[in-house]
């Protein structure tokens, strides 16, 4: 039986695959730790970052990388408009637009610089801008080489998501 589990923030879905497989990974983990997985999992409109910050947990997102590793969930872009991703990138973004698109990545159990790299499709010195900007600006932390979107960065993005709703967001 397959269920989807739609996040609110940044338009991607998660569907557990197979069962049993998702059974056998938490035999033997701490069962806190497999409560705030599902309970960000199940709850469309809480980020990870605040259910971290709930249940005190930091390895929420390294559990989620695992688990689509070993093709347990599958994580994938959601089809809410007519427009194709393809279609989407070819448009300029915006600042504001990029800005999004870079905390939407890091709010999801954190990233590296080159899956965000690879993920928005720009180059290492221009995320590298756009990075030092966030920072300055605290919307996002830096663990080691790991990007968090900060409590900050979380209130940005549902300003971005009101913009959003009353159609003078741009492209993304």
């Amino acid at each position: 039986m397959e269920k989807i589990y739609h996040k609110a923030y940044g338009g991607w879905s998660y569907e557990i695959i197979d069962e049993k497989s998702y059974e056998q990974y938490w035999w033997g983990k701490r069962p806190s730790s497999k409560e705030a997985f599902e309970t960000w999992l199940f709850d469309p409109h809480k980020t990870q970052h605040q259910m971290m910050k709930e249940h005190g947990k930091k390895n929420i997102g390294w559990n989620m990388r695992e688990l689509i590793k070993a093709e347990i969930i599958r994580r994938f872009q959601r089809e809410d408009d007519d427009e194709s991703l393809k279609a989407r990138y070819k448009k300029r973004r915006s600042d504001v637009d990029i800005y999004a698109e870079i905390l939407y990545l890091a709010n999801e159990g954190g990233v590296k610089k080159t899956v965000l790299v690879n993920q928005i499709n720009m180059n290492n010195t221009i995320i590298t801008r756009y990075l030092s900007n966030l920072i300055e600006e605290e919307l996002i932390n830096v663990d080691g080489r790991i990007y968090e979107t900060t409590d900050k960065g979380i209130d940005y993005l549902n300003h971005y998501e009101e913009l959003g709703k009353l159609g003078t967001r741009g492209p993304f």
